[in-house]
């Protein structure tokens, strides 16, 4: 009985987390990034974050990006110890300044999920500029889903 019982439980824990998924598969840009137009200096870029909560995996995946498009650009990035302090400092602000630098960045779309884990997995797709000598200018984009 307590063996029933305990399958009955697994199988009804398994059909929530499958049932809380319908309706909620990927957008195509998370594994298919768009293309965009090299005259206005910026690139798609999507990253991933996983967190307790929908801002922790926003803030890692905010970071990544930052700490991805320092390392494009040819600066140093220590990806162990900065991303803790970017998640530290993740605002609303658009543009992120470091150490005289300044990367324009704007958030396009996201999407998340819950994991089996209980963990938010979040997915964003970003649009970053290329070279800090260059004005980007981002599109629109009305693809999200």
């Amino acid at each position: 009985m307590k063996r029933l019982t305990l399958f009955l439980l697994v199988l009804i824990g398994v059909s929530i987390v499958a049932f809380a998924q319908i309706d909620r598969d990927m957008p195509q840009w998370v594994t298919h990034l768009p293309s965009a137009n090299p005259q206005k200096h910026f690139y798609y870029r999507v990253t991933m974050g996983e967190g307790l909560s929908y801002d922790k995996a926003y803030a890692n995946a905010f970071a990544k990006a930052i700490m991805e498009a320092k390392w494009k650009l040819g600066v140093r990035v220590n990806m162990s110890d900065d991303i803790a302090a970017l998640e530290g400092q993740v605002s609303s602000a658009i543009d992120v300044q470091d150490q005289n630098m300044t990367i324009p960045i704007n958030k396009v779309c996201d999407w998340w999920e819950v994991t089996t884990r209980g963990l938010y997995r979040l997915y964003v797709l970003w649009q970053i500029a290329d070279d800090g000598r260059y004005e980007p200018r981002f599109e629109d984009f009305t693809n999200c889903n």
